[in-house]
């Protein structure tokens, strides 16, 4: 694995930043079926918290997910973009890409920045240009390898009064402390490489803005690279909660524990996350909540299993419902896909200590209190999901929240 930082006070000469931006050459030419899975992601900025909302998700973000070809490449580009609570950034460039050329295969993602310029305020500004990240993920001869790039130009701080001053980048050991203005920190670097795949990942910078409590990561590259494609290219995950629409005192959230499948699978191992308890808000309590994958290859064959669960849910002190499982399988052969929700199950319903029986249309109503769906399935022509049990609240908030969330897919290697 490699890492390597490049620092300068002066704005980086344009050869330079063209080395480490440069997109793919072969970009328009044929994609090629390797038996590698490519993954590759970047993004400009992302700011996060403070005295602003949640967050700005992220800028230029771009991405290629779980494909097997080499040759494919893509773009986003943002000339300004405006961050809440930091200021703004100019010049905002992602690519990402996939190569196989003279026995090297490799995943590519790249970010610039040509400039960021913090908010102006009584206190003066703070400009940063020239930054740029990249990561490289490959496999060659000896092996498996990692390696990342980080590039920064200019810091220079212009007062309310006086002239600007031009300062150093910073170090992972030594940030950059304007008073009462914000703080840099150099980015960081991750690389990890095994005997079936290899990660990178990096950003350049994080910015914290002193009167506002954001942070902003600036230049972030990822890449993945994995072996072992022989039957299929999966495609899923699983989750004990979802608040898919969230209301009143119920709390907004993602997907938890998730649980993503790996594009090339398990390796026949089961991966699996856990939380022993979850508060999803307005007196709903979730206990017991995990989720698994499990994904292996066969000589043109792939067999996968998502699977998640949650132990028990208690709604105020009205309803409580246990042993909801989400399961889903999925296996391609060369006769074609064959997938079931076999496995996926729901305990009991009580309703103020009464015993509740599911119609057979899978819908329970409780009045007033909410809506109860099981087994909710979704059928694609290379995989299956399902919903264990989908909750909508009759409270008029009308926040809905899935319970078990389980998919896969499994793709031809030649889709």
């Amino acid at each position: 694995m490699k890492h390597r930082t490049a620092l300068a006070v002066a704005i980086v000469p344009l050869s330079i930043g063209l080395a480490l931006t440069a997109g793919p050459t072969y970009a328009g030419t044929a994609t090629k079926i390797t038996t590698f899975a490519f993954k590759a992601t970047g993004f400009g900025t992302r700011v996060i918290g403070g005295q602003v909302p949640a967050g700005s998700g992220t800028t230029a973000y771009q991405g290629i997910s779980c494909t097997n070809k080499a040759g494919k490449w893509r773009t986003n580009n943002i000339d300004e973009a405006t961050l809440p609570g930091v200021g703004q950034a100019t010049g905002v460039k992602t690519q990402v890409w996939t190569t196989s050329r003279n026995g090297v295969v490799a995943s590519h993602s790249s970010h610039s920045i040509a400039k960021l310029v913090l908010a102006q305020s009584q206190l003066g500004s703070l400009e940063v240009s020239t930054i740029n990240s990249r990561a490289k993920a490959y496999h060659n001869g000896s092996g498996f390898h990692a390696v990342t790039t980080t590039q920064i130009g200019a810091l220079t701080f212009t007062p309310p009064v006086g002239p600007a001053q031009t300062f150093p980048a910073p170090t992972p050991d030594q940030p950059l402390t304007i008073p009462g203005l914000a703080t840099v920190y150099a980015g960081q670097h991750a690389t990890h490489h095994w005997g079936n795949g290899a990660i990178a990942t990096a950003y350049a910078l994080r910015v914290d803005v002193l009167a506002t409590g954001t942070s902003v990561r600036l230049a972030r590259s990822h890449a993945a690279l994995n072996s072992g494609l022989t039957g299929g290219l999966f495609s899923g995950r699983s989750a004990a909660t979802h608040v898919v629409t969230a209301g009143n005192s119920t709390l907004k959230s993602g997907s938890n524990p998730l649980t993503p499948m790996p594009c090339q699978g398990t390796y026949g191992k089961t991966i699996e996350k856990s939380l022993a308890s979850l508060d999803l808000g307005g007196q709903i309590v979730v206990k017991g909540a995990s989720s698994s994958e499990r994904g292996v290859q066969g000589d043109h064959r792939a067999h996968g299993v998502s699977r998640a669960e949650v132990n028990q849910i208690r709604l105020g002190g009205q309803v409580e419902i246990d042993g909801i499982v989400g399961r889903v399988t999925v296996d391609r052969t060369p006769s074609g896909v064959t997938k079931t929700i076999k496995g996926t199950r729901l305990g009991s319903v009580t309703v103020s200590g009464q015993a509740q029986t599911f119609p057979k249309t899978g819908v329970l109503e409780i009045p007033g209190v909410a809506k109860l769906e099981r087994a909710v399935v979704t059928r694609t022509h290379s995989g299956i999901s399902v919903i264990g049990l989908r909750i909508t609240l009759l409270d008029g908030s009308g926040a809905v929240i899935n319970l078990a969330e389980a998919r896969l897919k499994i793709h031809s290697l030649t889709h």
